[in-house]
């Protein structure tokens, strides 16, 4: 009886959802609002129905009713949440060409990610020289002990690295890996001074990297690139040397997105 009432339960809930995302579909048909009975009928909705689900989107904030006119439209907070997908696309289509000229320009492998909340999420990863690394698209890992991460902390304000150092969870992942806060800001300082950050092996013991954030309009970054290669030969000269290819990498990147560049 238990097992039954479960599965009722569940396929309730997909139909919920998928009633919700319906009236969702047709209230986007509609940017300057329709009336209960025009989208309950569009949705194919009880007017009860449709009721019920437009007070949830409201409630979310992501839909609102004309005091006037009692029509429906949608928010923007539908456009902020897709802007992230369609940013990260955009960025990746622009700094794809670029970045592989990079990886054969300095031999090495080359990383695109953005900013999932602490963590970065590698999207692009190439390789010209005969390394091959452990990472891949698809891999996860905190903004406080990679180079990308902290490229990206660096277009920040200090209260909000403090927020998402709060909701972290800073350990030893390597004996060079930052733990502490002031530390980290203070590498931070060192990054928003230079231009671009260092992996010193904190978060992956052989490997150091230098990364760039590509900033948006505002200066702030989602996503950030970086160059990997074997502590041995990534030299103080050579990350030198690295770097301003990348800065100027980055700059090709800018320009072709329409963005001036900003750090």
């Amino acid at each position: 009886m238990t097992e039954k009432t479960d599965k009722n339960g569940e396929k309730g809930g997909v139909q919920s959802v998928a009633r919700i995302f319906e009236l969702i579909e047709v209230l986007a048909a509609h940017p300057a609002g329709a009336s209960l009975q025009q989208l309950a009928g569009e949705a194919n909705l009880a007017k009860s129905t449709a009721h019920r689900l437009l007070g949830s989107l409201v409630s979310l904030g992501y839909a609102m009713q004309d005091a006037e006119t009692g029509k429906y439209r949608l928010t923007l907070k539908m456009f902020e949440i897709s802007s992230g997908i369609v940013n990260s696309m955009d960025v990746m289509s622009v700094a794809k060409i670029h970045l592989e000229r990079l990886a054969q320009r300095t031999g090495e492998a080359v990383h695109l990610v953005i900013r999932d909340a602490q963590d970065i999420v590698y999207i692009y990863k190439t390789e010209s020289g005969p390394m091959r690394m452990s990472s891949r698209v698809g891999l996860r890992s905190p903004l406080y002990c990679t180079g990308v991460g902290k490229a990206i902390l660096a277009t920040l304000t200090d209260r909000e690295v403090e927020t998402i150092w709060k909701h972290s969870t800073p350990q030893k992942l390597t004996g060079r890996t930052v733990t502490d806060l002031p530390t980290l800001k203070a590498q931070l300082r060192e990054v928003r001074a230079c231009g671009y950050a260092i992996d010193d092996e904190e978060n992956e013991l052989g490997i150091r990297c230098v990364a760039l954030a590509i900033p948006g309009p505002g200066g702030k970054a989602d996503s950030a690139f970086s160059i990997s290669g074997l502590a041995p030969y990534m030299t103080p000269e050579r990350i030198r040397r690295v770097a301003a290819l990348a800065l100027e990498t980055r700059a090709d990147i800018l320009r072709d997105m329409g963005l001036q560049r900003t750090v």
